[in-house]
């Protein structure tokens, strides 16, 4: 018979505040470094292409934060 699989924690409002924080903080650091190196500011030149990497890689973690998780097959040996 299959084990049970394990509860997952809850996401809760502060983990999202928080993931949230730290993308706009990031955004904002690199806003930051493009004002104090031209070189930057040359690359972020190629913005679409930074919106369209940005876009994939949301879909990427969003799809391995809604995949059911596998649950392990019972040890035959237990």
């Amino acid at each position: 018979m299959a084990e049970p699989a394990t509860p997952r924690r809850p996401v809760r409002d502060r983990d999202v505040v928080l993931a949230a924080v730290l993308v706009v903080a990031f955004v904002l650091i690199v806003a930051w470094l493009t004002g104090l190196i031209p070189a930057l500011d040359n690359a972020i030149g190629l913005a679409p292409v930074v919106i369209i990497a940005m876009i994939l890689v949301t879909v990427v973690v969003l799809a391995r934060a809604l995949r059911p998780r596998r649950t392990q097959p019972p040890n035959p040996g237990s």
